[in-house]
């Protein structure tokens, strides 16, 4: 076994659990509105600058700051989606696409006002500290990379609690279904749209905000973490939940692995994304664990 062999896997296993985080709330998205929110990636960006102002730069401690990332997150995309996209609900499913990458451009211009366009990094003390060496050293373990895994374990975990056990979470699922016969039930249609953009986009904003311990923070950022959340629902099939978090296992370990490998250079790790991505079309073109062309946030 290569010496490079144990940190490769695991730097695929944190890579794979920030896809998770993103691509499983961009999913959940696609299963009630059935379009791709483009700018799914930036809501991600977004958490992770808020996070940089609110213990960076105001010094606030984690335990606050993340709650209030997690809330303006959310905030923000109960408000995106009331003034934005529900007039165009009912719209073909082009127009609430094009509004979300015009949300991306204006998201990507407000932080670009408010913390210029350099790369900014969180520098948090004792995050990057080494507290396990296995395999005589050939896999080393942080503090901070313990936090990403734990954090998008608990997350999917209470998000699977929800969706299956709590009463909204059933709401959730049979507007997933049929949109229609749910509002008939009595269903409050918009209330539940608002609970999964919010949900959403606090995931997304989880996840910026975790990736950035570890890479730094640009404006740009967004992109990328969208086209790998793209990717992976596509990978694991669009709409099914568990597939987000499959695609998103492909996708994280095989940009790392290919990379650790081949000659490949890291920066086209995008590229491989989509390579994966092609293939999988050829092969299966619903997904790894797609039926069919339809939403699976009920299962």
């Amino acid at each position: 076994m290569p010496e490079i062999l144990p940190q490769i896997i695991w730097f695929s296993l944190l890579a794979s659990a920030i896809y998770a985080l993103i691509a499983t709330g961009l999913t959940l998205l696609f299963g009630i509105l059935n379009f791709i929110n483009f700018a799914h990636g930036d809501f991600a960006m977004v958490g992770a600058y808020v996070f940089f102002a609110l213990a960076i730069m105001l010094g606030l401690p984690w335990w606050i700051a993340v709650p209030l990332v997690i809330a303006c997150c959310a905030l923000m995309g109960v408000v995106i989606e009331k003034i934005t996209l529900k007039p165009v609900r009912k719209s073909p499913s082009f127009t609430p696409l094009i509004i979300s990458i015009g949300i991306g451009a204006l998201l990507q211009a407000i932080i670009t006002i408010f913390f210029g366009s350099g790369v900014k990094s969180y520098r948090v003390e004792g995050a990057e500290t080494a507290i396990y060496k296995l395999f005589g050293g050939s896999l080393i373990v942080t503090q901070s990379q313990i936090i990403i895994i734990i954090t998008t374990i608990l997350l999917l975990i209470g998000l699977h609690i929800f969706l299956k056990h709590s009463k909204t979470g059933k709401a959730v699922r049979a507007v997933a279904d049929n949109m229609e016969v749910a509002s008939i039930l009595g269903i409050n249609i918009d209330k539940t749209i608002s609970i999964i953009f919010a949900i959403a986009t606090a995931m997304a904003g989880v996840g910026g905000l975790l990736i950035a311990y570890e890479q730094n923070l640009s404006v740009t950022m967004g992109i990328s973490l969208g086209v790998k959340a793209f990717a992976a629902i596509i990978l694991g099939g669009v709409g099914n939940i568990l597939g987000a978090v499959v695609g998103a296992l492909v996708i994280g370990f095989g940009e790392n692995l290919i990379v650790g490998f081949t000659p490949i250079p890291a920066n086209f790790k995008d590229a491989i994304v989509f390579a994966l991505l092609i293939l999988m079309l050829f092969i299966r073109p619903n997904g790894l664990l797609g039926e069919k062309a339809e939403s699976q946030v009920r299962k």
